[in-house]
């Protein structure tokens, strides 16, 4: 369910030849038909809600097609002409480096890089927000990048959560509660939900829920007799918070058709609920 303002409403493009029409329009379907109640204030904040997602999925890809590699933090590296490499093995950007040319590097340079899904779940969010802001905001907003695990700028909003309804744009974590202690990078994959059972993982690439599943299961120790499985944890920009910083980049008109009026609206946590 989708509420702005204080209507539930039925979203949907008004253009069908908007830039990947087709999977704004799947995120907005499966928003609608979900028990899960979706509350923005504006239609703006579920534009930056629905443009992002599409922003992760790009990045996604981008990611898996830049070249950079899965490493330990102990094994880590990173260019050296925008990052600092820390003593935890994190990626510190140098000073004088603008935080936008830092996460363009990784893209266009991946190969110089290595590092473990966490940290490249963090820097697919940066990139997606980068992709909507002006140079200016991105740089002022995040001037002190620090990539390492869940670490990141205090002025990156993010929520995480407790749920089952994943819609494309989520981060995941699939959990291997019996992995091998040698191999201890392999306890569970942080991945983000692409739609039609696909997941982007960082060391796994893109594949089913299944697929994942299978791929932790072959790293627990022997005589493991739990499976791997997908967590009800998911984690989400904070498109209160974040969209205040969107430019004119956001290409994604949203036609709204009001369902009911006047909905009472309660917030508890994370957790929405409509009366």
């Amino acid at each position: 369910m989708i509420v702005v303002g204080r209507s539930v409403v039925l979203p949907y493009l008004e253009n069908e030849t908007e830039p990947f029409f087709d999977a704004k329009q799947q995120i907005l379907n499966m928003m609608t038909s979900n028990q899960e109640v979706y509350a923005y204030q504006t239609s703006d904040e579920l534009k930056f809600d629905v443009q992002t997602r599409v922003n992760l999925i790009l990045s996604c890809i981008e990611l898996l097609n830049s070249g950079l590699q899965f490493r330990t933090f102990k094994q880590s590296y990173c260019n050296s002409v925008f990052w600092e490499r820390t003593e935890l093995g994190g990626f510190q950007l140098k000073k004088g480096k603008l935080p936008s040319f830092g996460i363009r590097d990784i893209f266009a340079n991946g190969t110089k890089y290595g590092t473990e899904c966490a940290t490249a779940m963090i820097v697919i969010i940066y990139k997606a927000l980068l992709d909507l802001y002006t140079e200016d905001t991105f740089n002022q907003l995040f001037s002190n990048l620090l990539l390492y695990t869940w670490d990141y700028d205090k002025d990156l909003k993010l929520i995480t959560k407790n749920g089952r309804e994943v819609i494309p744009g989520d981060l995941v974590y699939f959990k291997n509660p019996q992995v091998n202690p040698d191999t201890m990078e392999w306890q569970g994959e942080n991945s983000i939900y692409l739609g039609d059972d696909l997941y982007y993982g960082h060391g796994v690439g893109i594949k089913t829920e299944k697929q994942i599943i299978y791929n932790l299961n072959s790293r627990r120790f022997p005589g493991a007799f739990l499976s791997a499985y997908l967590s009800d944890l998911m984690t989400r920009i904070n498109y209160r918070v974040m969209s205040q910083y969107a430019s004119s980049k956001m290409h994604t008109n949203i036609k709204l058709v009001p369902i009911r009026d006047d909905v009472v609206i309660a917030t508890v946590g994370h957790t929405t609920a409509v009366y």
